[in-house]
């Protein structure tokens, strides 16, 4: 039996439940950190039954309260807090705090439903897939990078060392609610001296980063633009990462682009 059917197998309500600040007994499955490698790609999907996804159980605490809450074209975000059950690695979330995602469906009137949490998980499973690949290709610009800065010997500017953030679905252990959700290490829209930053956007190849943007925003806008054409060329034409955005060194919400 597959996770999801083990989780869901009880009967389960079949509508979204409106809560506020509430606190979820869930499991966490962390989506892995993977590096390129032409000769070991991902072969199938990012899914929680897949072998090898480590499980966690433990708490989450999460504000859903609109006030609190950030709405984008297919989620929305708000601030929360884990507690973990088990020994996880303390670089994942070392404060604690967490950003909590939910996918909604859009209404024809403009107003926004919640899914079943099976419905979820498979919009989230693409989002994990997304966040899986756009690290590897990530990685793929650094190995290029490294290659021919060996070739040619000290670089003449430095790259900016970026990643993308530490992301884990929780599915919630309650029989009265079946809900999932994306949980990401927090990146605080307020910090001055790391702003969120959207760099590249999905539909123009230029920067969108505001002029009165900090510098190194600049830079590593301009670095992931390279990234970019890198990408491209060593997959022959097939994929890259666009809708570049973070804060710091951590970047979040990829966008995969690809030519079937």
């Amino acid at each position: 039996m597959s996770v999801q059917s083990y989780l869901f197998s009880n009967p389960l309500c079949s509508h979204h439940v409106k809560v506020n600040g509430k606190t979820f007994q869930c499991d966490f499955f962390i989506v892995p950190r993977t590096k390129y490698d032409a000769k070991d790609l991902p072969v199938r999907k990012y899914e929680i039954s897949n072998d090898g996804v480590m499980c966690y159980r433990g708490t989450l605490d999460a504000n859903l309260s609109e006030d609190a809450s950030h709405k984008g074209t297919f989620k929305t975000a708000h601030p929360g807090t884990v507690f973990f059950k088990d020994t996880v690695d303390p670089d994942v979330f070392p404060s604690g705090k967490v950003c909590v995602k939910q996918v909604f469906r859009t209404l024809p009137d403009g107003s926004i439903i919640r899914m079943k949490g099976r419905h979820e998980i498979e919009r989230l499973s693409v989002e994990c897939n997304c966040l899986i690949w756009a690290s590897l290709l990530l990685d793929l610009t650094y190995q290029f990078v490294d290659c021919e800065a060996e070739g040619r010997g000290d670089l003449s500017r430095p790259i900016p060392k970026l990643r993308f953030t530490h992301s884990m679905i929780a599915i919630v252990r309650e029989s009265t609610m079946e809900k999932a959700f994306l949980i990401e290490e927090w990146l605080d829209p307020d910090d001055e001296e790391r702003p969120f930053v959207k760099y590249l956007g999905n539909r123009f190849p230029e920067p969108c980063v505001p002029l009165t943007a900090p510098l190194g925003a600049h830079e590593i806008a301009e670095f992931l633009s390279f990234a970019q054409h890198v990408q491209w060329e060593k997959s022959s034409g097939l994929v890259f990462t666009s809708d570049y955005q973070g804060a710091g060194d951590v970047l979040t919400d990829p966008v995969i682009t690809s030519n079937p």
